[in-house]
């Protein structure tokens, strides 16, 4: 008969250790899921009271099958036996757009800096990320579950810390970017810094409109999308939950509604942004949509994403 073999003292230290960081592991990431949840359900909440739609299978993982975090269905969606045929469908009553930005910003601007420096000269993204600094520093409710989406470190290859980026062609071109978006950000925090509201700016810009206005820059660099001037005055807006959404090439890109998509009796919905259902799906499957980017060379990818995928690897290499 054998005799059984015991680990030694050391041995149970390795395992109990091993537990430890597995079970550590389980518990952040329950957390970050509980927290999605909640950022989830907030947008639900305000999407569908104005009019809109979010899934009710649909939800928020970090990490996702594919990334950091993204959305997932949570039980089997049929293409044909579903009744709204989308995901998402956000009204544009709840986009951050171009004429939202002008309505709110302009009355904060004294008169004489309008002259020599006047908002309605500024492009579209400029314009939002000013607006996106300002709601952050009023600790607005009203788009508080935006902003709660929004991630701390966003993913442009330009922001943060650069060192750690392996390649040094990307990095030399983060290095170029960086020193570009910080010349950008001293000029607009030197003409409209004064006069955004920065009570509830997170405590890592420490007062800086600069540090505040670098974040926004990636946030409209990486979630950004084109849009009909028709609905918002801009030709760029950023549409909550809709950018939450990760990149695939072999899926639709995002809808922008006409009136011969909505039709007469719900004219209201004209100018919503919608993901759609394009195919069956089964629990824990990721949705991707494409964000329509197949001009974008390699390193442009990488500056505003933080990702280069693999259709424009393969472009890099031919």
């Amino acid at each position: 008969m054998g005799v059984a073999h015991r680990p030694s003292p050391f041995q149970y230290v390795i395992i109990f250790s091993l537990l430890l960081i597995v079970s550590t592991q389980q518990y952040h990431q329950a957390e970050a899921n509980e927290v999605d949840n909640d950022i989830l359900r907030a947008l639900t909440y305000k999407i569908n009271n104005l009019g809109g739609y979010v899934h009710p299978s649909i939800k928020l993982v970090s990490p996702s099958p594919c990334c950091q975090r993204g959305i997932i269905s949570s039980v089997d969606v049929s293409l044909g036996n579903d009744d709204q045929g989308a995901w998402v469908r956000v009204p544009p009553t709840y986009h951050l757009t171009r004429n939202l930005a002008m309505q709110t910003l302009e009355p904060l601007i004294p008169e004489d800096v309008l002259e020599y420096a006047p908002l309605s000269t500024l492009d579209d993204g400029a314009l939002l990320l000013l607006l996106l600094v300002h709601l952050k520093g009023i600790g607005s409710k009203e788009w508080g579950p935006y902003l709660d989406s929004l991630p701390d470190r966003p993913g442009c290859g330009w922001y943060g810390d650069i060192n750690n980026i392996a390649d040094e062609e990307y990095k030399h071109v983060a290095q170029e970017s960086k020193r570009y978006v910080s010349r950008v950000a001293s000029g607009m925090a030197a003409d409209y810094g004064a006069f955004l509201a920065k009570e509830h700016w997170p405590k890592e810009w420490q007062n800086s409109a600069e540090k505040a206005i670098e974040w926004s820059l990636c946030i409209v660099s990486s979630r950004g999308t084109a849009a009909s001037p028709e609905y918002g005055g801009g030709v760029i807006k950023l549409v909550p939950l809709v950018d939450m959404f990760n990149h695939s090439p072999e899926h639709k890109g995002f809808k922008e509604l006409t009136k011969e998509d909505v039709g007469i009796d719900a004219s209201h919905l004209e100018g919503s942004f919608a993901v759609r259902i394009e195919k069956d799906y089964h629990p824990g499957e990721e949705i991707f949509v494409d964000y329509n980017l197949s001009d974008y060379a390699p390193e442009e990818w990488f500056m505003s994403h933080g990702f280069v995928p693999k259709e424009a690897s393969h472009r890099q290499e031919l």
